[in-house]
């Protein structure tokens, strides 16, 4: 097992070194089986986390290893909200938020995300205030969370992403969601599309919706 070190650097920044967290990663996403990938990836944030000195730590998003190491946090994050352990999810994103502070994985999203279904509604606010306004991510989660809160839907969020953001819209109530060859493509461009933007968070948050498949219908129909 590679010794971790995590140590700052003259800008500022700190840099994780051992690890091999990318090689980890890549060993994960070859794994046949899911709960065992997950179990490599979440291992690997442990040994992560226990090596981080207790005090501000901002990774740098530039340097390989330790882009490897957000990247992984962030996985595992993932990995947790997929089987409906939303409070590890959302403990693991802020923990990555926390040494990320130009957000470049957009965790806030996730993160507010996370504390619509945990009904931490201060949290959510504290969340949002990051997120800009003109985004499509920021009226689908006032939609979330006034839904959440009230089982009733924001007129004017539902406006706004109905004729703003009408990629968004059409994919987050699509029957399905395709990974095919343009979307492969597209997600792999400097500039992907709405629609596939869209869709990439749809993946990310998949098994929120499942759980409240009610939420996309009643926005469907309204």
């Amino acid at each position: 097992m590679k010794r971790i070190i995590v140590r700052p650097t003259s800008s500022g920044l700190w840099h994780v070194e051992g690890g091999g967290f990318g090689d980890l990663l890549r060993r994960a996403r070859e794994c046949e089986e899911w709960a065992t990938a997950a179990d490599m990836r979440f291992e690997g944030v442990q040994r992560l986390l226990d090596a981080i000195p207790d005090e501000d730590v901002v990774l740098d998003w530039n340097d390989g290893g330790t882009r490897a190491a957000m990247e992984l946090i962030y996985a595992s994050a993932a990995d947790h909200l997929a089987v409906g352990e939303v409070e590890m999810a959302a403990a693991l994103w802020e923990n990555l938020a926390a040494m990320d502070e130009e957000d470049h994985m957009s965790v806030n999203v996730l993160l507010a995300l996370c504390y619509v279904e945990l009904e931490d509604y201060d949290c959510v606010e504290e969340a949002m205030f990051d997120i800009s306004t003109k985004t499509p991510e920021y009226h689908l989660l006032t939609l979330w969370s006034e839904y959440r809160r009230t089982g009733g839907i924001d007129r004017d969020a539902l406006r706004t992403l109905r004729t703003r953001h009408k990629e968004w819209f059409a994919e987050f109530v699509a029957d399905e969601h395709p990974v095919d060859e343009a979307y492969l493509a597209d997600s792999r461009s400097e500039r992907p599309s709405a629609r596939t933007e869209a869709r990439e968070l749809w993946f990310a948050t998949a098994a929120v919706w499942e759980r409240n498949a009610d939420f996309l219908q009643t926005i469907k129909k309204a």
